[in-house]
């Protein structure tokens, strides 16, 4: 099995009759038949699955997720990560997504190019269209949880219209690792005590964090200085190297 590690916008390439091809097999890796998964992180900010950026090992489910942010950006015309106003939540295209599918609104996502070059009456802007079914297809690939994860048989099976769209939860779901009792996840034997072992690090991490931010604030007030933050728990993984300290994410 071929796991891709890097799908994104700017590697699927068109041939000269407009056939997308996958391209940059530079962070790809070979498993064996016998194994899920690789271990090793490369990728794109953006397109990186949750449990990827943890676990630090590529499986079906990573480039499924990748594939699902992909997807969006075909049919919404936007990057994967967007540039917001301060009172803006929307971050990550998934964010956007999400939320104008929450409102009611998932169709106001289509690229306006594809509508202004449509006719009023095309069927594939209307609810239940093709827009709306490859929307849903990628919001369900891009869940933040791999077992939410359509299989890639199933994503195909959905693009060729032989199998209607997945169902899609109105909120976007929350990181949640490691997988409830009972969840069947697609990896190797011993991923689940290394991905606990490095949640635990991670939480112990950030509470001694906010211990130093919350005493270094007090002794700001103490002596008369000020100091503001917000301290609130987190269910995203940034790569150490994604972000600089106080770096937004921007447009590739």
């Amino acid at each position: 099995m071929v796991l891709h590690c890097d799908i994104k916008a700017s590697n699927v390439m068109l041939d000269s009759s407009l056939r997308a091809r996958l391209g940059d097999f530079g962070l790809a890796c070979t498993v064996d038949v016998d194994r899920n998964s690789a271990t090793g992180v490369g990728g794109t900010r953006g397109y990186i699955a949750p449990e990827y950026a943890m676990l630090g090992k590529a499986t079906r489910q990573t480039d499924i997720y990748a594939l699902g942010v992909l997807i969006l950006e075909v049919v919404t015309g936007q990057r994967v990560l967007i540039h917001r106003a301060a009172d803006d939540d929307d971050v990550h295209i998934t964010d956007r997504v999400w939320r104008l599918y929450r409102e009611g609104r998932l169709l106001e996502c289509v690229d306006a190019v594809l509508v202004a070059s449509s006719s009023p009456d095309e069927d594939s802007l209307h609810a239940g269209g093709d827009a709306e079914r490859l929307l849903l297809l990628g919001l369900a690939c891009s869940s933040p949880n791999p077992s939410d994860r359509p299989t890639m048989p199933e994503v195909v099976q959905v693009i060729a219209k032989s199998a209607p769209p997945p169902e899609v939860p109105l909120m976007k779901p929350r990181f949640v690792w490691p997988p409830p009792e009972g969840v069947a996840w697609d990896s190797d034997d011993g991923v689940g005590t290394s991905m606990t072992c490095n949640l635990e690090e991670s939480m112990a991490s950030t509470a001694e964090r906010q211990s130093q931010w919350l005493t270094a604030a007090s002794q700001r007030r103490a002596t008369g200085g000020h100091a503001s933050f917000q301290v609130e728990p987190s269910v995203y993984v940034t790569m150490p190297s994604a972000l600089g300290s106080g770096e937004r994410p921007s447009r590739a």
